[in-house]
């Protein structure tokens, strides 16, 4: 059985991803029920919402938190989350992953 928490953990400490904003922690909460493979609510921002999808891969999960980090600094910064720069700072990532870049 995976443990979702163990295995967000591995990813971030493997590809260094840093669940901060400023002095601001950034936590991520595993929703089974989720249908996106995840989200983060403006009125929550620090909070990153994974569903089941997130975790078809390891570059799909490493992907998916670098998407939603980028949303969550965004809102915690007071501004909007555009999906452009979350959808570069996701892809990026598995590019460099994949060894694309």
């Amino acid at each position: 059985a995976l443990n979702s928490d163990l295995y967000i953990k591995a990813v971030c400490d493997k590809y260094n991803i840093h669940l901060k904003s400023g002095s601001k922690e950034i936590i991520i909460v595993f929703n089974r029920f989720l249908e996106p493979a995840g989200r983060v609510i403006k009125n929550k921002p620090n909070i990153i919402e994974l569903g089941p999808k997130a975790f078809f891969s390891e570059a799909e999960l490493a992907n998916t938190i670098a998407h939603e980090l980028n949303h969550a600094r965004s809102y915690l910064k007071g501004g909007s989350a555009p999906e452009e720069t979350a959808y570069a700072s996701g892809n990026t990532l598995e590019d460099y992953i994949r060894g694309k870049k």
